[in-house]
């Protein structure tokens, strides 16, 4: 389980994490008020095609979690055959698994390695 206070070993590891894929989304952000809008952020250009759009806008976000959140919020699945990050939304951030999929398979695979031959 995550600790609710992290190392700056971690906090490292994260930011440059997260540098590379704004290095890899080739993005530079800019503040805009097109279109009578409020002031808001561009991650790309109007003509930059969809894969670009997604990779900025997801390198951008982690910026954000990462230093407004701490990263704190951030996790890995703990099911090993899975691969996942995600964001914990959870109430109390305690979240440990991709998704409830992923925790289920786990919690089959704890009890039947507790009861083998499927006995209680």
């Amino acid at each position: 389980m995550r600790s609710p206070l992290r190392g700056a070993t971690e906090s490292a590891e994260q930011c440059s994490a997260v540098n590379d894929l704004l290095v890899a989304a080739t993005i530079r952000p800019w503040v805009t008020t097109h279109d009578g809008l409020q002031p808001h952020l561009h991650f790309v250009p109007d003509s930059a095609d969809v894969l670009s759009r997604v990779k900025a806008v997801t390198a951008g976000g982690l910026a954000f979690v990462v230093c407004w959140e701490g990263g704190a919020r951030l996790g890995r699945c703990l099911r090993a055959a899975c691969s996942r990050a995600y964001v914990d939304t959870s109430r109390n951030g305690r979240r440990r698994y991709c998704t409830a999929r992923c925790g289920n398979t786990e919690a089959v695979l704890r009890h039947r390695s507790r009861h083998p031959g499927g006995k209680r």
